[in-house]
């Protein structure tokens, strides 16, 4: 392997970037069939996948990858990746003086790479929507988004605590089998085989969100991830998550990630037509 990648050289075309003291990100495309080797950065990496699918490898372990996966890389981890489809994704490092200096946190960041879910996620995509469309105060509002991803890295469990219950997993695939009709918890805890109590307080450790909560962020995380694909129009998607209201979907929408769904989708696709069609249902 070669030496590692120096913060702020992200592999892809970018397509935009922006640096400032101690934090680096862009915005990278990525053709399909591209094959990135086996390489590590010098900083550590959040990467936020808005488009398309791709593998990831790490180690031993390949994972899947598709639009709304975040993923943590610590400085100095070894990892492959292979895009299935075009893709976009945001990056974004900072160095450990950025990290010291904004004071994160007692806790160290973890130790291994992360799949993330939860809030961080919406920190993320708050980040880029910074990024694609800048103003004054930006740079204050990408490093209080990024503060507060980088504390819910922190939070996550690390070496000593304790692990993640096999139990969990089949929760949270019967939550996102039906996100818009989530179970109750009594149907939950009884697929996991424990009680209900043990239940919520195993998940809140896990995930930083109650059972409601959680199902309401996969909701609007898919709702995000289908806009990426761009095969429906956002009423259509808007119904599939749930949302009888198109004003209220844009409304938690912009909550979310702080820009509507239209302002999302234009920022992914520069067909003219496309986005006219798109501004009708913003």
């Amino acid at each position: 392997m070669t030496a590692p990648i120096g913060i702020g050289q992200f592999v892809g075309a970018p397509v935009r970037a922006r640096t400032f003291e101690g934090v680096s990100l862009a915005e990278n495309t990525y053709a399909a069939g591209l094959r990135v080797a086996a390489h590590a950065h010098d900083a550590p990496l959040l990467s936020l996948v808005l488009q398309g699918n791709a593998t990831e490898d790490v180690g031993s372990r390949t994972r899947e990858l598709g639009a709304q996966s975040l993923l943590y890389t610590p400085s100095f981890e070894t990892h492959a990746h292979r895009f299935l489809t075009p893709g976009r994704w945001l990056n974004v490092q900072f160095t450990a003086a950025w990290f010291a200096r904004v004071g994160a946190g007692e806790r160290a960041l973890p130790k291994a790479p992360q799949l993330v879910r939860g809030t961080a996620v919406n920190w993320a995509s708050r980040i880029g929507a910074e990024l694609r469309e800048p103003d004054a105060v930006s740079r204050l509002a990408i490093e209080g988004a990024l503060l507060l991803l980088v504390s819910e890295l922190s939070r996550l469990p690390g070496l000593g605590e304790p692990r993640r219950p096999r139990w969990l997993g089949v929760v949270e695939d019967a939550i996102e089998a039906s996100l818009t009709e989530p179970p109750t918890v009594a149907d939950l805890a009884a697929l996991a085989g424990v009680h209900a109590s043990h239940l919520l307080r195993t998940f809140r450790r896990h995930h930083g969100a109650t059972v409601a909560n959680y199902a309401r962020q996969r909701r609007i995380e898919q709702a995000r991830a289908a806009i990426a694909q761009g095969d429906r129009s956002l009423s259509a998607i808007a119904l599939a998550a749930g949302f009888a209201d198109q004003s209220h979907f844009t409304r938690v929408f912009r909550r979310a990630f702080g820009e509507t769904p239209g302002a999302y989708a234009r920022s992914l696709r520069g067909d003219a037509l496309l986005q006219d069609a798109l501004l009708r249902d913003d």
